[in-house]
Protein backbone atom coordinates (compact mmCIF):
# COMPACT_ATOMS: atom_id res chain seq x y z
CA UNK A 1 0.00 0.00 0.00
CA UNK A 2 1.08 3.83 -0.34
CA UNK A 3 3.00 5.06 2.15
CA UNK A 4 0.04 7.82 3.15
CA UNK A 5 -2.65 9.75 1.34
CA UNK A 6 -0.25 12.56 0.71
CA UNK A 7 -0.75 13.18 -3.61
CA UNK A 8 1.14 10.57 -5.44
CA UNK A 9 3.66 11.53 -8.29
CA UNK A 10 3.38 10.18 -11.94
CA UNK A 11 6.33 10.64 -14.20
CA UNK A 12 5.96 9.90 -17.70
CA UNK A 13 9.07 9.69 -20.03
CA UNK A 14 7.81 9.79 -24.08
CA UNK A 15 11.13 8.60 -25.68
CA UNK A 16 12.77 11.23 -28.65
CA UNK A 17 9.41 13.64 -28.68
CA UNK A 18 9.83 16.79 -29.82
CA UNK A 19 7.93 19.71 -28.74
CA UNK A 20 6.98 20.84 -32.15
CA UNK A 21 5.59 16.85 -32.27
CA UNK A 22 4.04 17.12 -29.60
CA UNK A 23 2.37 19.90 -30.57
CA UNK A 24 1.35 19.02 -33.99
CA UNK A 25 0.38 15.17 -32.98
CA UNK A 26 -3.29 14.52 -32.15
CA UNK A 27 -2.20 14.97 -28.09
CA UNK A 28 -5.76 15.80 -26.14
CA UNK A 29 -4.31 14.08 -22.99
CA UNK A 30 -1.25 16.45 -23.75
CA UNK A 31 -2.85 19.54 -24.77
CA UNK A 32 -5.21 19.09 -21.50
CA UNK A 33 -2.00 18.99 -19.18
CA UNK A 34 -0.57 21.67 -20.64
CA UNK A 35 -3.46 23.87 -20.75
CA UNK A 36 -4.31 23.16 -16.96
CA UNK A 37 -0.86 23.12 -15.32
CA UNK A 38 2.73 24.74 -16.18
CA UNK A 39 4.56 23.99 -19.15
CA UNK A 40 7.91 24.98 -21.20
CA UNK A 41 8.44 23.61 -24.99
CA UNK A 42 12.15 24.89 -24.17
CA UNK A 43 13.54 22.71 -21.63
CA UNK A 44 17.03 21.03 -22.30
CA UNK A 45 18.14 17.87 -22.57
CA UNK A 46 21.76 17.13 -21.84
CA UNK A 47 24.92 15.70 -24.37
CA UNK A 48 24.87 13.49 -25.80
CA UNK A 49 21.40 13.12 -26.35
CA UNK A 50 20.67 9.58 -26.35
CA UNK A 51 18.86 7.64 -24.20
CA UNK A 52 20.43 5.73 -21.58
CA UNK A 53 22.76 8.88 -20.67
CA UNK A 54 18.99 11.32 -20.65
CA UNK A 55 17.42 8.73 -18.40
CA UNK A 56 20.45 8.74 -15.89
CA UNK A 57 20.45 12.43 -15.54
CA UNK A 58 16.49 12.89 -15.31
CA UNK A 59 16.22 10.53 -12.44
CA UNK A 60 19.96 10.44 -10.91
CA UNK A 61 19.57 14.54 -10.72
CA UNK A 62 23.25 14.92 -12.24
CA UNK A 63 24.50 15.54 -15.99
CA UNK A 64 26.69 13.56 -17.75
CA UNK A 65 30.18 14.92 -16.90
CA UNK A 66 29.56 13.77 -13.30
CA UNK A 67 27.81 10.44 -13.76
CA UNK A 68 29.73 9.24 -16.92
CA UNK A 69 27.35 7.49 -19.15
CA UNK A 70 27.79 8.31 -22.66
CA UNK A 71 26.33 6.05 -24.39
CA UNK A 72 23.40 3.24 -24.27
CA UNK A 73 25.50 0.59 -22.83
CA UNK A 74 25.38 0.89 -18.77
CA UNK A 75 28.48 0.31 -16.87
CA UNK A 76 28.42 1.10 -12.87
CA UNK A 77 29.07 4.52 -12.08
CA UNK A 78 32.91 5.21 -10.39
CA UNK A 79 31.33 7.12 -7.78
CA UNK A 80 27.60 6.25 -7.22
CA UNK A 81 24.73 8.50 -7.44
CA UNK A 82 21.49 7.78 -5.50
CA UNK A 83 18.24 8.49 -7.48
CA UNK A 84 15.02 9.50 -7.05
CA UNK A 85 13.68 6.31 -6.98
CA UNK A 86 16.38 5.00 -4.10
CA UNK A 87 15.89 8.09 -1.97
CA UNK A 88 11.59 7.64 -2.35
CA UNK A 89 12.28 4.09 -1.15
CA UNK A 90 14.35 5.10 1.71
CA UNK A 91 12.07 6.99 2.46
CA UNK A 92 9.31 4.94 3.04
CA UNK A 93 7.71 5.23 -0.59
CA UNK A 94 5.99 2.28 -2.86
CA UNK A 95 7.53 2.85 -6.17
CA UNK A 96 6.47 1.42 -9.60
CA UNK A 97 8.74 1.18 -12.69
CA UNK A 98 7.03 0.25 -16.08
CA UNK A 99 9.21 0.17 -19.13
CA UNK A 100 9.64 -1.62 -22.85
CA UNK A 101 13.24 -0.49 -23.29
CA UNK A 102 14.86 -3.15 -21.08
CA UNK A 103 18.71 -0.82 -20.69
CA UNK A 104 16.45 1.53 -18.70
CA UNK A 105 17.00 -1.43 -15.38
CA UNK A 106 19.51 0.20 -13.65
CA UNK A 107 18.42 3.94 -12.83
CA UNK A 108 17.81 3.20 -10.02
CA UNK A 109 19.08 -0.05 -7.42
CA UNK A 110 16.61 -3.19 -7.56
CA UNK A 111 16.27 -2.81 -4.26
CA UNK A 112 14.65 0.28 -4.79
CA UNK A 113 11.20 -0.82 -6.60
CA UNK A 114 8.25 -2.50 -5.33
CA UNK A 115 7.08 -3.02 -8.77
CA UNK A 116 9.23 -3.25 -11.57
CA UNK A 117 7.71 -4.51 -15.38
CA UNK A 118 9.43 -5.05 -18.42
CA UNK A 119 7.05 -5.64 -21.74
CA UNK A 120 10.29 -5.95 -23.78
CA UNK A 121 8.41 -4.13 -27.11
CA UNK A 122 9.52 -0.23 -28.20
CA UNK A 123 8.61 -1.41 -31.80
CA UNK A 124 5.06 -1.02 -31.94
CA UNK A 125 2.08 0.82 -31.26
CA UNK A 126 0.84 -2.68 -29.33
CA UNK A 127 3.92 -2.24 -27.13
CA UNK A 128 3.73 1.43 -25.69
CA UNK A 129 -0.14 0.50 -25.48
CA UNK A 130 0.34 -3.10 -23.35
CA UNK A 131 2.76 -1.23 -21.06
CA UNK A 132 0.45 1.44 -20.53
CA UNK A 133 -2.21 -0.88 -19.34
CA UNK A 134 -0.29 -2.75 -16.80
CA UNK A 135 0.59 0.06 -15.11
CA UNK A 136 -3.27 1.05 -15.16
CA UNK A 137 -3.78 -2.26 -13.81
CA UNK A 138 -1.40 -2.27 -11.15
CA UNK A 139 -2.75 1.24 -10.01
CA UNK A 140 -5.96 -0.06 -9.58
CA UNK A 141 -4.37 -3.40 -7.74
CA UNK A 142 -1.63 -1.70 -5.82
CA UNK A 143 -1.29 2.39 -5.86
CA UNK A 144 1.87 4.05 -5.97
CA UNK A 145 3.58 7.06 -4.38
CA UNK A 146 5.63 7.09 -7.14
CA UNK A 147 5.38 5.69 -10.67
CA UNK A 148 7.65 5.88 -13.77
CA UNK A 149 6.34 4.96 -17.40
CA UNK A 150 8.50 4.83 -19.96
CA UNK A 151 6.98 5.00 -23.89
CA UNK A 152 9.54 3.84 -26.31
CA UNK A 153 8.06 3.55 -29.59
CA UNK A 154 8.25 7.25 -30.46
CA UNK A 155 11.88 7.10 -30.39
CA UNK A 156 11.60 4.05 -32.50
CA UNK A 157 9.40 5.15 -35.26
CA UNK A 158 11.77 8.69 -35.53
CA UNK A 159 14.72 5.97 -35.93
CA UNK A 160 12.69 4.28 -38.95
CA UNK A 161 10.87 7.13 -40.34
CA UNK A 162 11.68 10.32 -39.43
CA UNK A 163 11.53 12.74 -36.65
CA UNK A 164 8.57 14.78 -37.58
CA UNK A 165 7.20 11.86 -40.30
CA UNK A 166 3.63 11.17 -40.55
CA UNK A 167 4.70 7.93 -38.93
CA UNK A 168 5.92 9.84 -35.71
CA UNK A 169 3.23 11.92 -34.64
CA UNK A 170 0.85 8.72 -35.57
CA UNK A 171 2.96 7.13 -32.48
CA UNK A 172 3.30 10.29 -30.20
CA UNK A 173 -0.42 10.40 -30.38
CA UNK A 174 -0.68 6.69 -29.71
CA UNK A 175 1.64 7.54 -26.51
CA UNK A 176 -1.01 10.09 -25.69
CA UNK A 177 -3.59 7.47 -25.89
CA UNK A 178 -1.47 5.36 -23.40
CA UNK A 179 -0.67 8.75 -21.20
CA UNK A 180 -4.53 9.57 -20.85
CA UNK A 181 -5.26 5.50 -19.95
CA UNK A 182 -2.76 5.43 -16.93
CA UNK A 183 -4.17 8.84 -15.82
CA UNK A 184 -7.87 7.45 -15.66
CA UNK A 185 -6.92 4.54 -13.73
CA UNK A 186 -4.99 6.86 -11.83
CA UNK A 187 -8.25 9.16 -10.84
CA UNK A 188 -10.39 6.18 -10.30
CA UNK A 189 -8.02 5.32 -7.30
CA UNK A 190 -9.66 9.02 -5.59
CA UNK A 191 -5.79 9.66 -4.78
CA UNK A 192 -4.68 13.07 -6.13
CA UNK A 193 -1.51 13.05 -8.07
CA UNK A 194 1.26 15.49 -9.36
CA UNK A 195 2.39 14.56 -12.90
CA UNK A 196 5.74 15.98 -14.76
CA UNK A 197 5.63 14.71 -18.57
CA UNK A 198 8.71 15.07 -20.46
CA UNK A 199 11.09 13.91 -23.41
CA UNK A 200 14.93 12.63 -23.12
CA UNK A 201 15.81 14.10 -26.34
CA UNK A 202 14.49 15.14 -29.72
CA UNK A 203 16.14 14.27 -32.80
CA UNK A 204 16.36 15.08 -36.67
CA UNK A 205 16.27 13.00 -39.77
CA UNK A 206 16.37 9.72 -38.25
CA UNK A 207 18.64 10.33 -35.98
CA UNK A 208 19.86 11.90 -32.17
CA UNK A 209 22.81 12.78 -30.01
CA UNK A 210 24.72 15.96 -31.29
CA UNK A 211 23.64 19.08 -29.58
CA UNK A 212 21.72 20.91 -32.15
CA UNK A 213 18.17 22.07 -30.94
CA UNK A 214 16.24 19.49 -32.67
CA UNK A 215 17.92 16.82 -30.68
CA UNK A 216 18.68 19.18 -27.53
CA UNK A 217 15.24 20.69 -26.87
CA UNK A 218 12.32 18.85 -25.22
CA UNK A 219 9.23 19.55 -23.36
CA UNK A 220 8.37 19.84 -19.80
CA UNK A 221 4.81 19.74 -18.65
CA UNK A 222 3.26 19.79 -14.70
CA UNK A 223 0.17 18.91 -13.31
CA UNK A 224 -1.63 18.36 -10.14
CA UNK A 225 -2.55 19.81 -6.87
CA UNK A 226 1.14 21.43 -6.15
CA UNK A 227 1.71 22.90 -9.55
CA UNK A 228 0.82 26.47 -10.12
CA UNK A 229 -0.72 26.52 -14.05
CA UNK A 230 1.11 29.17 -16.62
CA UNK A 231 3.81 29.30 -18.55
CA UNK A 232 7.32 28.22 -17.38
CA UNK A 233 9.65 31.30 -18.37
CA UNK A 234 13.33 29.89 -16.75
CA UNK A 235 14.66 27.22 -18.29
CA UNK A 236 14.93 23.88 -17.42
CA UNK A 237 16.88 20.97 -17.86
CA UNK A 238 16.64 17.57 -17.99
CA UNK A 239 18.41 16.86 -14.44
CA UNK A 240 16.32 19.04 -12.76
CA UNK A 241 13.81 16.66 -12.95
CA UNK A 242 14.75 14.56 -10.16
CA UNK A 243 15.01 16.94 -7.36
CA UNK A 244 11.78 18.68 -8.57
CA UNK A 245 9.97 15.08 -8.37
CA UNK A 246 11.77 14.43 -4.56
CA UNK A 247 10.16 18.14 -3.67
CA UNK A 248 6.70 17.04 -4.96
CA UNK A 249 7.15 13.85 -2.61
CA UNK A 250 8.42 15.60 -0.18
CA UNK A 251 11.72 13.14 0.55
CA UNK A 252 14.77 14.56 1.03
CA UNK A 253 17.53 16.06 -1.63
CA UNK A 254 20.54 14.15 -2.24
CA UNK A 255 23.60 16.05 -1.81
CA UNK A 256 24.89 14.47 -5.06
CA UNK A 257 22.12 16.32 -7.06
CA UNK A 258 23.29 19.15 -9.46
CA UNK A 259 19.48 19.72 -10.89
CA UNK A 260 17.27 22.68 -8.79
CA UNK A 261 13.32 22.28 -8.07
CA UNK A 262 11.61 23.86 -10.56
CA UNK A 263 9.94 26.02 -8.21
CA UNK A 264 8.43 28.65 -10.76
CA UNK A 265 6.05 26.15 -11.60
CA UNK A 266 4.83 25.32 -7.84
CA UNK A 267 2.99 26.63 -5.64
Amino acid sequence: MPSSSAPGVVLFSIDGMRPDGMLNADTPVMHRLMAEGAHTMQARSVMPSVTLPCHTSMLRGVSVERHGITSNDFHPLARPVPGVIDVAHAAGKRTGFFYNWGQLRDLCGPESLDVAYLYRDAYTHEGDWKLACAAAEHVQQEDFDFLFVYLGHTDECGHEHGWMSPEYLMAIANADRCVGHVLDACERTGRQRNVLLLSDHGGHGRSHGTDSDEDMTIPWIMHGPSVRPGAIESTLYLYDACPTLAHLLDVPRAREWDGRVAHEALH
